[in-house]
């Protein structure tokens, strides 16, 4: 017991734990919104979400995965005040990200009482993460664990709570999980060691240095969202019934979220140094096992999607999304391209080929543009479902290409000179990447 107990208090069983109240709670959200209302308000608050997982992978790209990669090798005195500057210049983000989330209203969402709950939500949401992140930056995962679970364990209470005397509207579920995000920031930032004098010269320090490394995270995130993401606001055309349909189906294949994040927060440092231990044919075979083990994941959660998605969808749905068994189908077997290409993207990161994943995604988001858009013409809500598995497949497929040649350069290097070379700087010292997770793996909102 005593072993256990220890082992639960490791950081990265805490981290494991964090990443399953995240994604279970959203998870679960989703789930609680689309019992709650029809058909059509659930696919206006599919979008709305949509658009404000958007602006927090937003978020992440610009100021908390700088955070985590430039406050990791400050000083406590240099790690306040980034901490200090990046909440407050929240007073520029938050209204600028709210003008985004109001342009997406008025076009996919046209719902003032939805934007306004979304709105809070996206505020406090902000503040909240940045905290977040400065735990993880300062390596305190039991402080950020004990933030989320208020944020995340109060807003299910809640949400099932006032579920026993009324039906629970979109915009309310929005207010709530404001309302939880802001108590748990109130509750995190006494503990934060802000400081509390920051000239103006060193805050532009801090927004100049965010600025010029996130430029090709935010072009990530672009192509990433062009890549996967965007269908659900493609098949706007076809109605918000349909919405629901499609997010109904991609909700149940978010339950493998889990695997795909630990795997892309545990690969990059662990494959970096298997490469710099043993080469790359150590690195080679690695790779071959984990995406054996990945498809051997990837098959046991198909195949009862594939066999039983119409019993799974009465179960978990009161019988309302029946009729997205075939949607269901054909995106759960895109999930084995999720999980293999967020292998792919980690081992790139080993290979510091971070311009890959961008690529990769690039890729895909072209063909979401063209071949995408046709099969939505052509076939409607089946369309898009197989659009959106041939993306994601296409961007794997890419990555696979880069990896494959990066590891021959290595090889190539490797026969030619005995020493380890990495792929884009030539040199013989040792790879080293931040233990940072892939973009593709992405937030959670």
């Amino acid at each position: 017991m005593k072993n256990l107990t220890r082992m639960l208090k490791e950081p990265g069983s805490l981290a494991l734990a964090d990443q399953c109240v995240l994604s279970g709670t959203n998870f679960l959200t989703l789930l609680f919104v689309s019992r709650q209302v029809t058909a059509d308000q659930f696919g206006r608050f599919s979008l709305a979400a949509l658009g404000l997982l958007f602006l927090a992978n937003a978020h992440r790209a610009i100021v908390t995965q700088q955070l985590n990669l430039l406050g990791a090798s400050e000083d406590a005195s240099g790690l306040s005040t980034r901490i200090a500057t990046l909440l407050r210049a929240h007073a520029v983000i938050i209204p600028v990200s709210i003008a985004i989330l109001g342009a997406l209203c008025i076009r996919f969402f046209p719902d003032m009482r939805l934007f306004a709950g979304a709105s809070c939500y996206l505020a406090f949401f902000m503040l909240q993460e940045t905290l977040r992140r400065y735990w993880y930056t300062v390596g305190r995962i039991d402080r950020a664990f004990a933030n989320d679970l208020i944020t995340y364990g109060g807003r299910l209470a809640i949400l099932f709570s006032i579920s026993f005397f009324t039906v629970v509207s979109g915009s309310t579920v929005f207010l709530i999980m404001a309302a939880t995000s802001l108590i748990a920031f109130i509750a995190g930032l006494p503990i934060v060691d802000i400081a509390r004098t920051v000239t103006m010269a060193r805050m532009r320090e801090v927004v100049a240095q965010h600025a010029t490394t996130s430029g090709w995270l935010v072009l990530t995130v672009l192509a990433m969202w062009g890549a996967t993401q965007l269908y659900p606001f493609l098949i706007e055309p076809l109605g918000a019934t349909a919405i629901a349909l499609f997010v109904a189906s991609r909700n149940l294949l978010n339950a493998i979220g889990i695997a795909v994040q630990s795997a892309g927060n545990y690969l990059p440092t662990r494959a970096a140094k298997l490469l710099h231990e043993q080469g790359p044919a150590g690195f080679r075979r690695h790779l071959l096992q984990t995406l054996l083990n990945a498809t051997i994941v990837s098959i046991v959660f198909i195949l009862p999607m594939l066999v039983f998605a119409t019993p799974i969808l009465e179960v978990m749905y009161a019988g309302r999304y029946n009729d997205a068994a075939p949607v269901l189908r054909m995106l759960s077997i895109g999930i084995f391209f999720a999980l293999v290409g967020t292998v792919l993207g980690a081992y790139a990161l080993a290979l510091q080929d971070a311009r890959s994943n961008f690529l990769s995604n690039l890729g895909a988001t072209a063909f979401t543009f063209t071949g995408g858009l046709w099969l939505i013409h052509a076939y409607g809500l089946t369309g898009a479902a197989v659009g959106g598995c041939l993306s994601v497949a296409i961007a794997t497929v890419l990555q696979g290409a880069f990896v494959w040649s990066g590891i021959r350069r290595l090889e190539e290097a490797d026969s030619g000179h005995g020493t380890t070379v990495s792929p884009r700087t030539g040199s013989d010292s040792p790879i080293r990447v931040q233990p940072e997770r892939s973009i593709r793996t992405g937030a959670d909102a």
